[in-house]
């Protein structure tokens, strides 16, 4: 048998085989961790919350005066 058919029988059966596990390891496996909680508490350094805006509140120094 030519080496390069040996080599690729080889490699096509780890395939098949590494397949299979997963397969095998995706049914029958641990469930999956659910997502963690989303907290509705205080929002920021102060509490407020703002509705909306465009996200650029977020990355603003709270001791910078306001722009003008």
């Amino acid at each position: 048998m030519n080496t390069g058919v040996r080599i690729g029988l080889y490699a096509a059966g780890l395939a098949v085989a590494f397949g299979a596990a997963f397969g095998v390891g995706d049914r029958f496996g641990p469930e999956p961790a659910p997502p963690a909680p989303v907290e509705h508490g205080e929002h920021g350094e102060h509490g407020e919350h703002q509705e909306g805006g465009t996200g650029q509140e977020h990355g603003r120094d709270h001791d910078a005066p306001p722009p003008s």
